[in-house]
């Protein structure tokens, strides 16, 4: 059976550019399938929401179910369809979601009352009138308990196991106050933005949602005005992926020192506001560009804020290796993202010994050094769109072309060099009026985006963190071109069309 279902990588795959650790995911992957996949099956009354598979690992890639995103786009006409479903449907292909199995009607009483039902229960999270000010109210009380647990590590440094697997549990129980109120802050991002666009055009609407202020322009601004100790002290917990073995900026500021020869003015917005015609059309845009604003923003500083409780979660394993360390299970405290949570719970429960985890951790490690060549050799081909089960079903880009299409997400047209940069430790080559192609960008990157002409990202539509900064940057823009990366050669000329979503090699005379 299960080589039979459809998996998408598209869920995540702008989240996490490269392989994520074991740990990683044994941390993260059981919370992201409950509350963004299994809970919105629920509140549409899916009868098998409790049985279908709906993540998995492919070689160290995160993979979704994709029958869920046809679940849930099946709900939506074509007029309300998200811009950004097409990276849930083999080629782009929304109409598919019409043959999903489930829900046979939108007027079928089992769906009707699960909506309500789940609506009573959750109704200030989605309600998008309501949403951005529990979200307010929820950030706040993150912030008090993770100062909270942040003043306790010293004393976990020399508590027994057992302390610190229990402040694992108060971790991630701020883990689903984020992600339930998360899940459905991005769908009303995704609705809002999709409105003003089929109301006023991709230009219009790209300008009027810039300039509101938001957590990675924030810390843009102050990596280039704070004096280091300063920015880390308030920006520390930053790290260019959710993956809790990625090193913040504060375990490792020689980060910060490649990103500073990106950092520039702040981006400028034109004061003067176009707006679409006719009475009713502005009226209709008006009506709805104020909700867009505030989910625009929160889809920065959601991710901003749920770090900081990533970052909490790594120090927390930090201690946990140390012991490992002291019982001579690892050498080194980065071993220990070669296991898992559990594994960890049974070790110190002395339920595996210490020859089994040993054994895990090597074995592994050599296998996840093994996906990190493949990506570094090939993004695309290393992290397919999708699979039918083990087996790739996406294709790439043709590499000889002069011509692709992708996502037109920031309006504009821009010429320059090609610089391709497969990871953060390569933005230091970027330069003044290149054109950034990149698998996707991580909102850590954003220092970049003063410098560049245009983006190009293989992953990622309308909504990605890339599109929203490129739209603030007024930096022309195309997302979804699969091996693009591998198919424009470094330092060649290249146009990217963010009005038309067109990328091309200029034809020379």
């Amino acid at each position: 059976m299960e080589n039979k279902i459809l998996w998408t990588s598209g869920f995540i795959n702008e989240r996490i550019l490269a392989p994520i650790s074991p740990l990683g995911w044994s941390h993260i992957g059981p919370l992201v399938e409950e509350l963004a996949l299994r809970d919105p099956l629920r509140f549409l009354g899916y009868p098998d929401a409790e049985k279908i598979p709906l993540t998995r690992l492919w070689r160290g890639r995160p993979y979704a179910n994709a029958l869920a995103f046809h679940i849930f786009y099946k709900v939506f006409s074509d007029f309300f369809l998200p811009d950004d479903a097409h990276r849930y449907f083999r080629d782009g292909d929304v109409s598919a979601r019409k043959t999903a199995p489930y829900p046979p009607s939108i007027f079928s009483p089992r769906f009707l009352i699960a909506i309500v039902r789940a609506f009573l229960r959750d109704w200030r999270a989605i309600s998008p009138w309501h949403n951005y000010r529990a979200w307010a109210r929820e950030v706040r009380d993150q912030d008090t308990r993770v100062e909270a647990l942040c003043a306790r590590l010293p004393a976990l440094r020399d508590a027994e196991p057992r302390a610190l697997f229990d402040t694992l549990r108060e971790v991630e129980q701020l883990h689903r106050g984020v992600l339930q109120i998360h899940r459905w802050s991005l769908l009303h991002a995704d609705l809002t933005y999709g409105l003003l666009k089929r109301i006023g055009g991709n230009e219009i609407a790209a300008r009027a949602v810039a300039g509101v202020p938001n957590k990675t322009l924030e810390v843009n601004a102050a990596l280039r005005e704070l004096p280091r100790d300063q920015f880390l002290a308030q920006h520390g917990h930053r790290s260019f992926s959710i993956d809790i073995a990625a090193p913040t900026f504060a375990d490792d500021p020689a980060q910060i020192e490649r990103l500073l020869p990106q950092v520039s003015d702040s981006p400028a917005h034109a004061s003067k506001k176009i707006a679409p015609r006719g009475f009713w059309r502005r009226a209709m845009f008006d009506t709805v560009l104020p909700l867009a604003r505030e989910y625009l923003a929160l889809r920065e500083d959601q991710r901003y804020a749920w770090q900081k409780i990533l970052a909490l979660a790594r120090q927390i394993y930090l201690l946990l290796a140390d012991r490992l360390i002291a019982q001579n299970v690892i050498a080194e405290r980065a071993a220990i993202f070669y296991t898992t949570h559990r594994e960890l719970e049974n070790y110190f429960a002395e339920q595996i010994s210490h020859d089994e985890l040993a054994r895990a951790i090597a074995t592994r490690r050599a296998e996840w050094r093994e996906y990190a060549r493949e990506f570094i050799e090939s993004p695309t081909a290393s992290y397919p769109a999708f699979l039918r089960g083990d087996t790739p079903t996406a294709q790439a880009v043709t590499p000889n072309a002069n011509e692709w299409r992708g996502r037109a997400t920031s309006p504009g047209i821009a010429r320059g060099t090609a610089r391709i940069v497969r990871s953060a430790d390569e933005l230091a080559r970027v330069q003044r009026g290149d054109i950034l192609i990149a698998p996707a960008t991580d909102p850590g990157w954003t220092p970049v985006f003063a410098r560049i002409a245009g983006l190009i990202v293989e992953r990622g539509g309308m909504l990605s963190h890339s599109a929203v900064v490129a739209r603030e940057y007024r930096v022309p823009a195309v997302a979804a071109i699969p091996g693009i990366v591998d198919a424009i050669h470094d330092g060649e000329m290249v146009e990217v069309d963010g009005n038309a979503g067109v990328v091309k090699r200029p034809v020379r005379f």
